[in-house]
């Protein structure tokens, strides 16, 4: 996998284990995929004392998580937001509606908020369509991460902003289907 689609962790001087958000810390890391299962394995003292060739504290699970949950909620927020300025999203419902009228809609974003009946309409339309979507943020976050007053729903329309959203989109997902089944 490409290194900017795993999770990198380096050690403090203390002999910390942490989550390195950046990429960029200095120091000896090791990558790990986005997924409960093998965060697990990885975060065991042995594993990482032997992968970052010193002795090491762990970091408890939930915390890592948490802060794993947010990193990825950010990544996906910047992609929404550098799609929003490359003009690859469509948001409000007129516009959305001419966007699958001619078929440019590729993957919609719902908020969490969204009134029922309107949500049911956005749902219509992505199955008449075959529009595959997702239910995140809330009408607010989702209009502040794209610059707009609160949204609720958004569509991407280039595929190169999509390729990348679903790589966010199905890390995070992971993260949180393995976690809630633990």
């Amino acid at each position: 996998r490409e290194a900017r689609s795993l999770l990198r962790f380096v050690c403090t001087p203390e002999g910390a284990a942490i989550l390195d958000a950046s990429g960029h810390a200095p120091g000896r890391g090791i990558y790990v995929c986005c997924d409960v299962v093998c965060l697990r394995k990885a975060l065991k003292p042995a594993k990482l004392a032997f992968a970052l060739k010193r002795p090491v504290m762990a970091p408890d699970f939930d915390t890592v998580y948490q802060e794993v949950r947010r990193l990825l909620y950010k990544r996906l927020r910047t992609c929404l937001s550098l799609g929003q300025k490359a003009g690859a999203i469509v948001s409000g419902y007129v516009p959305l509606r001419q966007a699958f009228a001619q078929a440019r809609v590729l993957y919609l974003i719902l908020a969490e908020d969204i009134a029922t009946g309107r949500a049911e309409e956005y749902h219509s339309w992505c199955t008449q369509h075959s529009v595959p979507y997702v239910t995140l943020f809330t009408k607010e976050e989702l209009g502040h991460i794209i610059g707009k007053p609160s949204r609720s729903a958004v569509g991407l329309t280039a595929p190169h902003f999509l390729k990348l959203l679903l790589a966010r989109l199905t890390s995070l997902e992971r993260l949180q289907t393995a976690y809630n089944r633990a």
